[in-house]
C-alpha cells in the first residue's frame, strides 16, 4: 500500500510540473507573438505630392511667341488735298514712284493682347533691297484717335525700279522675344511699284 501511495503522489507531481511548464511556454509564445506583430507594422505610405513649382514659373513667363498682322496703305505724299489724287490711308498694294507707303501693323502676344512701345525695344520694315524702317507706336488717326498701332513710311523715289517690291516687318520685343511677318504670296496682292510717277506738289509756307 506504501508503495502505491507513493506512486500516486509521485504522478500527481509530475502533472503538476508538466501543467505549469505548459503554462509558462504558452505565457511565452503570446508576448513573442505580440512583440513580433508589433515590430513587424508597416508604417502608412506617404502619399503627398511635392508642389509643382514650375506651373507658377510657367504663369510668369511672357505669352508665346509674338503675332503681327499688317497691310500697306496710302500716305498723304504728293497727294492733293482735294482728294482729287486719291485718298490718304486707304488700303492698297499698287503705288506710283513718287507716292508713299505707309505700313500699318498691330503686334500682339501669345493671348492676342497689343504690345506697345512699352513691351516692345523695335519694329522694323525691312526691304527686299536692303533699306530699313522703324515703326512707331502712336493714336490713329492723328486729329480724332480711334485706335493705336506701328507705322512706318517710304517716300517712292522717282526713279526706283518698278515690279514687286518684297519686304517683311520684324518685332523684337524687351525680352528678347521676337515675332516676323510675311505678305501673302499671291500675286495680285504683293506691294508693287508701278511705272506711274506722282507729280510732284509743292508744300505751301506759312
Amino acid at each position: 500500500m506504501r508503495t502505491t501511495r507513493g506512486s500516486t503522489t509521485q504522478r500527481r507531481r509530475w502533472w503538476m510540473f508538466a501543467l505549469v511548464t505548459a503554462l509558462a511556454m504558452s505565457a511565452a509564445a503570446c508576448d513573442s507573438s505580440t512583440t513580433t506583430a508589433g515590430d513587424d507594422s508597416t508604417p502608412a505610405a506617404d502619399n503627398t505630392v511635392p508642389a509643382d513649382d514650375s506651373a507658377s514659373d510657367d504663369m510668369a513667363e511672357p505669352s508665346g511667341p509674338l503675332i503681327i498682322a499688317a497691310d500697306t496703305v496710302s500716305g498723304p505724299l504728293n497727294l492733293p488735298a482735294d482728294g482729287s489724287g486719291g485718298a490718304v490711308c486707304v488700303l492698297q498694294s499698287l503705288f506710283a514712284r513718287n507716292s508713299e507707303i505707309v505700313w500699318r501693323a498691330r503686334v500682339m502676344d501669345g493671348s492676342g493682347t497689343a504690345l506697345s512701345d512699352a513691351e516692345l525695344a523695335s519694329v522694323v520694315v525691312e526691304l527686299a533691297d536692303g533699306q530699313t524702317f522703324d515703326m512707331r507706336y502712336g493714336d490713329h488717326p492723328r486729329d480724332n484717335p480711334t485706335d493705336q498701332f506701328w507705322t512706318g513710311s517710304f517716300d517712292i523715289p522717282q526713279d526706283y525700279p518698278t515690279g514687286t517690291l518684297d519686304y517683311k516687318i520684324v518685332a523684337t520685343a524687351t525680352d528678347g522675344r521676337i515675332g516676323e511677318y510675311t505678305p501673302f504670296n499671291v500675286a495680285p496682292s504683293l506691294l508693287t511699284i508701278t511705272d506711274g510717277v506722282l507729280e510732284t506738289i509743292e508744300e505751301e509756307e506759312g
